[in-house]
């Protein structure tokens, strides 16, 4: 894994760390302490969780290092972290349909929105 990309990692580990992503973060957290216990060991993610809450710039580096001798854990963290910037979004808004919604009109989920959204001629 290139090394350029400890800043977007650090990003998406701030916000799964700190709780701005509420329960997505959580769950975000849980599955890279997951894949970095199976892949070195259980002490790991302990080490992780004190280091991250402080520092997650340093924690990232810590996993890009581990990730460039190890091919196989680089693609399932480059995997994570595509998957969890999508989801958790740092510094933005998530926007969920839950597992039993009923929708009975138009839904738009959107990020950033620069112009207009026009949705005449759906009824």
């Amino acid at each position: 894994m290139d090394p350029s990309i400890i800043p977007a990692l650090a990003a998406v580990i701030s916000a799964a760390v700190g709780g701005a992503a509420g329960e997505a973060g959580k769950s975000a957290w849980a599955t890279l302490t997951a894949l970095v216990r199976r892949r070195f060991g259980d002490d790991t993610p302990a080490e992780l969780e004190a280091q991250a809450a402080h520092d997650p710039r340093e924690i990232a580096g810590i996993l890009i290092s581990r990730a460039q001798g190890d091919p196989e854990f680089g693609t399932a963290l480059a995997e994570w972290m595509a998957h969890t910037a999508r989801t958790i979004r740092p510094g933005g808004v998530t926007n969920v349909i839950g597992d039993n919604a009923e929708i009975t009109g138009t839904v738009v989920q959107a990020g950033d929105v620069h112009g207009s959204i026009n949705l005449r001629g759906r009824r």
